[in-house]
C-alpha cells in the first residue's frame, strides 16, 4: 500500500467527521472504556528525529546532500528514495544507504532520540477530549521499553494526559518483535484497562487487527507512513490525515 507522506496541518469535512465521531463515542461509552493510541506516525511526527539522525551522518560523514535532508523528503520508509528527493545521484545514494542505515538503526530507536518529535498540531488536545469526556487513555506504540523514560518525558512535555487515572502506556518487552505481533499480543493487557471503543494508528496490518479484534469500535486509519507491506486497510475504514478541525467547524460538534 501506497504512502501519501505526512500532512499534519491538513484540514478537510472529512476529517472533522471522523474526528467528532470520535468525540460523540467518547461521551456516550459506558464506565470502563478506553481510547487506544499509537505515537510514531499517529500522535508524533517522527520526521524531525529522521532529519536530525541524517544530517548527524551528513556531518560527521563530510557528506553535504545528505546534511541538506528535509522533513518534506520523509514520505515512506525507503532510505534510498528518501535519500533520492533530497538531490543525491543513484550512485551517491548507492555508495551512502548501506552505511548511513547502520548509523539511523542505532538512533532512531534510541531513546535519546525521541525528543526530536513534534506532536501532530491538535492531537495533545484531542486526546485530552477524549479523557475529559471520561475515556481512559492507553498508548499502544511500537517502541521497546528502553524507550519509556524518553517517550513518558516527551508525551508529558507535548501536553498529553499521562500519570493520571486511567492513562497507561504499553511498550514492547523488546526491540526485536514485530509491532503487529506485539499488538495482537497486548489486546488482553489492553481489556484489563477497559473497554476498547476508539482506536487510532497508521500502521495498516494494525488497524485491521483491531477492527478484527474489536468490530465495536471506530477504528481510525491515520495516514502518515508505514511500513513497505503489501497490506491494505480494510476500505470501510475511516481515515484522518491530522488532529486539525478546518475553520469553523468547532471541535467535537
Amino acid at each position: 500500500m501506497r504512502c501519501h507522506g505526512y500532512e499534519p496541518l491538513h484540514q478537510s469535512a472529512d476529517q472533522d467527521e471522523v474526528l467528532s465521531a470520535s468525540l460523540r463515542i467518547a461521551r456516550a461509552a459506558p464506565s470502563g472504556s478506553v481510547a487506544v493510541l499509537d505515537l510514531d506516525g499517529t500522535l508524533f511526527d517522527t520526521r524531525p528525529r529522521q532529519v536530525q539522525i541524517l544530517r548527524e551522518w551528513g556531518s560527521l560523514m563530510g557528506v553535504s546532500a545528505v546534511y541538506r535532508v528535509q522533513e518534506g523528503h520523509f514520505i515512506d520508509w525507503s532510505l534510498p528514495d528518501t535519500l533520492l528527493r533530497a538531490g543525491l545521484s543513484a550512485e551517491e545514494v548507492e555508495a551512502h544507504h548501506k552505511p548511513l542505515r547502520a548509523h539511523w538503526e542505532t538512533r532512531f530507536f534510541a531513546d535519546s532520540y525521541v525528543q526530536y518529535d513534534c506532536a501532530m498540531p491538535g492531537a495533545a488536545a484531542f486526546v485530552w477530549a477524549l479523557y475529559k469526556a471520561g475515556l481512559g487513555v492507553v498508548y499502544l506504540t511500537g517502541r521497546h521499553e528502553d524507550m519509556r523514560p524518553g517517550t513518558e518525558a516527551m508525551l508529558l512535555r507535548c501536553g498529553f494526559p499521562l500519570r493520571r487515572p486511567k492513562t497507561v502506556l504499553l511498550t514492547k518487552p523488546a526491540m526485536g518483535i514485530d509491532d503487529t505481533t506485539f499488538k495482537s499480543e497486548a489486546m488482553r493487557e489492553v481489556r484489563e484497562v477497559g473497554r476498547p471503543v476508539l482506536f487510532y494508528d497508521n500502521e495498516p496490518s494494525n488497524v485491521n487487527l483491531f477492527a478484527e479484534a474489536e468490530p465495536g469500535a471506530q477504528v481510525v486509519f491515520v495516514e502518515t507512513d508505514h511500513s513497505p507491506r503489501p497490506v491494505r486497510v480494510h476500505p470501510e475504514l475511516p481515515r484522518v490525515r491530522g488532529f486539525l478541525w478546518s475553520a469553523g467547524a468547532g471541535q467535537g460538534r
